[in-house]
């Protein structure tokens, strides 16, 4: 599966829910996540993402900043900014950086495109475990042997887990695990910005 495709249905559990009811449909609460998501101001992720095959990219561990549709993504291997007009993508592996508009980026991680992407085409269940707990389950038919269980704590509304899993041998493909998660921050306008100098000696692609 594409690796960022799975970073994309990731990171869309991360950007808040609120006021959930099990009475509410998977539909309705990703609509009002993303009401919630594009209101909150200055939000703070700290994640880590496993798998339980061998894969080139994980496990990896990281840190995400939103402010409106500007962000950060920070991790060891791949970091991108947005900031609002261009996507600067950072592979430090490749020392490359591969500047692109909102059309073009092959990483697109604002609230409203991955909200965007999740409503489309997936199916969405909502079921309460108990007072406590909450897990929604996300199926595409284009993956039609994989399901995605989030994990939700109902008292904080927090994401707590999110597996990929495979639906017929039930193994666990990668788990996603919110570390730290807060929000209305101090957060510096800089850290939206991209400077080339801080990226000596890395190669510049420009998409167009």
């Amino acid at each position: 599966m594409d690796k960022n495709k799975l970073f994309i249905k990731v990171l869309v559990f991360l950007l808040g829910f609120a006021n959930l009811s099990a009475q509410e449909s998977a539909i309705d609460i990703i609509e009002r996540v993303r009401e919630n998501a594009l209101m909150l101001n200055n939000v703070y992720y700290k994640f880590n993402v496993s798998s339980e095959f061998e894969n080139n990219l994980l496990p990896i561990n990281g840190v995400f900043y939103i402010k409106g549709e500007k962000y950060l993504i920070d991790t060891p291997e791949i970091d991108q900014i947005y900031d609002g007009e261009k996507f600067y993508t950072i592979i430090h592996e490749n020392k490359e950086i591969i500047i692109s508009n909102e059309n073009n980026s092959f990483l697109n991680f604002t609230p409203s495109q991955i909200f965007n992407f999740f409503l489309k085409g997936f199916d969405l269940k909502n079921q309460n475990i108990n007072e406590n707990s909450h897990f929604i389950t996300a199926k595409s038919p284009e993956e039609k042997d994989i399901i995605y269980n989030i994990f939700i704590n109902s008292s904080n509304l927090s994401i707590e887990k999110i597996e990929m899993i495979e639906e017929q041998s039930g193994t666990v493909i990668n788990r996603f695990l919110t570390l730290t998660y807060d929000y209305n921050l101090k957060v510096p306008l800089s850290l939206f910005k991209f400077d080339i100098n801080d990226y000596e000696n890395y190669l510049t692609v420009l998409e167009n």
